[in-house]
């Protein structure tokens, strides 16, 4: 999935995830209620939810989400 502009969202597998923007080559991303960042390659678990950033752009992420 991919997420352009800050302040774009998506619903995934019931929780809505936005875009925040990047800083330093990191996405910002809040899942539900909780704000977490990623690099591409990295994988960060928030929620009921496992997401791997698999691309950062200058303003946008690509990212693959999986239930834990």
């Amino acid at each position: 999935m991919t997420l352009a502009g800050s302040g774009s969202t998506a619903t995934v597998f019931g929780t809505t995830i936005s875009f925040g923007g990047v800083q330093d080559g990191r996405a910002g991303l809040r899942v539900g209620e909780q704000d977490v960042s990623c690099a591409p390659g990295q994988t960060v678990s928030s929620g009921p939810l496992d997401l791997e950033c698999t691309a950062v752009g200058a303003d946008s992420v690509d990212f693959t989400a999986s239930l834990r």
